[in-house]
């Protein structure tokens, strides 16, 4: 299997999982948790871009997935051997650095837009941290079993 389709299949399966966590943790806490709704709205709210969406317009899914192929061909450009070798130490070095990135992106445009959604910030970093372990933890996974069935 070419690598682009270890990488797309990678980043499906990452960020699918780590959505239905961000799902569950923001109706657990009743808080709005949901990236690609949170995409929609900065999406709407902002004074650059001339378009109005809809809290489930597909924009924020197509952002949502099209950040985690990023995440996954950043990790095929740097952690080639992570990707090969998904060990606990990698996997969890893996999502740590890639939720400290999400962190500071989310940071960066809420801070950015004159009117972000409204949530429990610091629940929302702290979920968006885990969410990302779980996301590191299945594109690993999903990386590694694509060349198994290759071979």
């Amino acid at each position: 299997m070419k690598p682009i389709y270890k990488i797309i299949a990678a980043s499906i399966a990452g960020t699918t999982f780590m959505t239905m966590y961000s799902y569950y943790r923001s109706n657990k806490e009743n808080q709005q948790y949901r990236e690609p709704v949170l995409l929609n709205k900065l999406i709407n709210r902002s004074e650059l871009l001339p378009v109005k969406v809809s809290d489930n317009h597909p924009a924020g899914w197509a952002s949502h997935y099209a950040v985690g192929l990023l995440f996954v061909l950043t990790y095929y450009a740097l952690w080639r051997k992570a990707l090969h070798s998904p060990g606990p130490v990698r996997t969890i070095t893996v999502g740590t650095m890639s939720g400290i990135l999400a962190i500071g992106a989310w940071k960066t445009m809420f801070a950015t837009n004159a009117n972000p959604p409204d949530n429990n910030r610091s629940g929302y970093y702290r979920q968006l941290f885990i969410a990302h372990l779980i996301f590191s933890s299945f594109a690993l996974a999903a990386y590694k079993a694509s060349e198994e069935v290759a071979d």
